[in-house]
């Protein structure tokens, strides 16, 4: 059980770890302190005040900047630079919410001194833990036994990233070339390290014999020609298909995601791991609509007002949408943002599509009424989804549901489809990977793919990443029209 769930311990040993460091850079600062004149009285309450308030700043941008997810998914130096956001974010909150708060004789001198120890203390207890990781990588914890499909020579590049990163967590047990690799024999050497080479034929054979648990294709595009029947395999072994290609990590760095294993286009379903998500994910989503109704209560209100000025009823729109081209469809609900015969405009419009597939997406459609323009810049015309989120129809984060007949001018193969059909094993969103990407900046084949991203990394950590990140996307209407 330790070994099957390494990871997991290790993600909350690094929260564990962290806010252990948070503790002592206190104490230390503490006594740091006395090494100056005039030291005032310093209450054991308010020390306790102080150091909760700033650990919980930190923590908590280290939650929201995927310090803690990025763990196994990226290497030891990316991990370092996200703490440092992290830290570079909490310094000014703290100080700002000091005086927002009138706390005006707040203990200066031990704060400067905590933000000052924090980077070493924080160092030496990551260094630490580091150190107990490769100790356990080594004795089988974490670790997951991979194959690379050799398409072209693209795999000896992600050979190397996973043998240069170890602590992501990847043993290559081997390389399947799908043609012979210019000669070689059974073996080939790699900057010291031998690796095993193999046909396709003996892929099954390969994957019992080594207890295989993902496979890597990497590919200029992210769906590769002939991937159909390895897909077939790893259905068949409970196999994790992930493609690594330089679409996939310039989609994730977009939406600020990182992670150097790419895009998964399967993931094996664990059921009992499902079951606890979405208990989980549906609590959250509750309990963030009905705050986020209560906070916006007064948006709401002169929202409805002036779209009853300007155009009359109805307030709202709705359209049934679904996630797949034959997927559940239901009523989505939007404030009415366009003339009310939008619908009938849109087949005239279509030849000015500036996207493509399933998305339609004008910069400057004539169907917005003039409230329409204001409302959709900053997406106030998204709101009434919250309901939709406490009916259980939508999530507060997850893929983007569209039009359902849109579904039918996407032109793409049949191994393209089969990743969009994933689509459906969580529910659609309010906010996901598209609209802190670009938004209309997006095409369908690409929001597809996040989505499949998303689907296969779906957590209440994951999702909190992305509600921090929409905010800013929000607030300066990035990719907005």
């Amino acid at each position: 059980m330790l070994k099957r769930n390494w990871r997991t311990i290790f993600i909350l040993m690094t929260v564990v770890t962290d806010s252990l460091a948070i503790v002592v850079t206190a104490v230390l600062a503490f006594y740091l302190r006395k090494i100056f004149p005039n030291v005032p009285a310093f209450p054991l309450d308010v020390f306790t005040a102080v150091t909760l308030f700033v650990g919980t700043v930190l923590i908590g941008y280290a939650t929201f900047l995927g310090v803690y997810r990025s763990s196994f998914r990226t290497t030891v130096q990316k991990q370092y630079r996200l703490a440092l956001r992290a830290y570079w974010y909490a310094i000014p909150t703290v100080f700002s919410l000091f005086y927002l708060l009138q706390w005006y004789d707040f203990p200066r001198r031990f704060t400067v001194l905590f933000f000052v120890s924090l980077p070493i203390v924080f160092l030496i207890g990551r260094e630490l833990l580091s150190r107990l990781n490769f100790i356990m990588q080594r004795r089988g914890y974490g670790l997951r036994k991979a194959l690379v499909f050799g398409y072209d020579d693209g795999w000896l590049d992600v050979f190397e990233r996973f043998t240069r990163f170890p602590e992501v967590g990847y043993e290559i047990q081997g390389v399947v070339a799908k043609k012979p690799l210019n000669g070689h024999d059974n073996f080939i050497r790699i900057n010291g390290t031998t690796v095993a080479l193999y046909s396709p034929t003996q892929l099954p054979w390969l994957v019992e014999k080594n207890s295989i648990s993902r496979i890597f294709i990497p590919s200029p595009t992210i769906v590769s020609n002939g991937s159909a029947a390895i897909l077939d395999l790893c259905k068949m072994n409970d196999i994790k298909l992930k493609v690594l290609s330089p679409e996939s990590e310039g989609l994730l760095q977009m939406a600020h995601v990182h992670d150097v294993a790419g895009i998964a286009l399967y993931s094996p379903p664990r059921i009992h791991v499902e079951l606890l998500r979405r208990i989980t994910k549906r609590m959250f989503d509750v309990i963030g609509a009905l705050i986020l109704i209560a906070l916006f209560s007064p948006l709401f209100v002169l929202t409805a007002i002036a779209i009853l000025i300007e155009s009359g009823r109805p307030i709202f729109f709705s359209q049934r949408r679904s996630l797949t081209k034959t997927g559940k469809g239901f009523n989505f609900y939007k404030f009415r943002s366009m003339v009310h015969n939008a619908d009938e405009q849109k087949e005239e419009l279509f030849e000015h599509n500036e996207s493509d597939g399933a998305l339609f997406k004008i910069k400057n459609d004539p169907r917005l009424t003039r409230v329409g323009k204001y409302i959709r810049k900053f997406s106030i015309d998204e709101l009434p989804q919250l309901f939709n989120v406490l009916i259980g129809d939508m999530s507060l984060v997850g893929p983007r549901p569209l039009p359902i007949g849109d579904f039918e001018k996407v032109k793409v193969n049949d191994e393209f489809w089969e990743a969009i059909k994933d689509r459906e094993k969580v529910k659609p969103g309010i906010t996901g990977l598209w609209q802190i990407s670009g938004r209309s900046k997006i095409g369908f084949k690409e929001m597809v793919l996040l989505d499949a991203y998303y689907v296969e990394n779906q957590s209440l950590l994951f999702d909190i990443e992305i509600l921090f990140e929409t905010v800013p996307v929000v607030l300066f209407s990035k990719g907005a029209y």
